[in-house]
């Protein structure tokens, strides 16, 4: 009998741990891949590209910027960004939040954008308003699929999609829905 009472005693604890062991998760398993975490960030952050004379070509103001490891890529809020041109006023771009690429050629502006230069001579001054702005640095290129507004003085022209080179001679092209209403002077 008191045999019995030891094995019952043993099966029981067998069975607990037999039972626990069924329960346990599995352990986690290290993919291999870096999980998408800042690696340093900036309050304030202000970039200054030049030319190769040493003239400025652009600038990217951001009131907030983190940097990621995993795939080198930059995340804004409030960026602001100046594009110079010689002899020409200069082209203020801002966004609610922004994101740059790993090799830094490709700016994707988000939510409202709006676009903003000086008047020149005999040139009014110009306002664009839209969502989404795609911007390729190298060429000075951008392009949305929204909604568009351009102001420039009295003139206004509205559509869907927007091609724009705002390098010299400036090229702005609405895609589709194009309307708009023209001063004559």
């Amino acid at each position: 009998m008191k045999y019995l009472g030891k094995i019952t005693l043993a099966l029981i604890a067998a069975g607990t741990w037999w039972f626990a062991f069924l329960q346990e998760p599995e352990p986690d398993v290290f993919s291999g891949k870096p999980s998408h975490k800042i690696d340093y960030f900036l309050k304030s952050f202000d970039m200054l590209t030049l030319t190769l004379s040493g003239e400025p070509k652009q600038r990217i103001k951001a009131d907030y910027m983190q940097h990621f490891s995993d795939d080198d890529s930059t995340e804004m809020t409030q960026p602001r960004m100046t594009m110079f041109s010689p002899g020409k006023p200069e082209l203020h771009i801002k966004s609610e939040t922004g994101y740059i690429s790993s090799d830094g050629e490709l700016i994707l502006l988000n939510g409202a954008v709006n676009i903003k230069r000086a008047a020149l001579k005999n040139i009014a001054p110009m306002t664009i308003d839209t969502h989404n702005l795609r911007v390729q640095l190298a060429n000075d290129f951008v392009e949305t699929d929204e909604f568009v507004k351009i102001k420039s003085g009295k003139n206004v022209i509205e559509g869907t999609g927007l091609q724009a080179h705002f390098r010299e001679p400036i090229n702005i092209k609405i895609l589709n829905q194009a309307r708009g209403t023209h001063e004559i002077n």
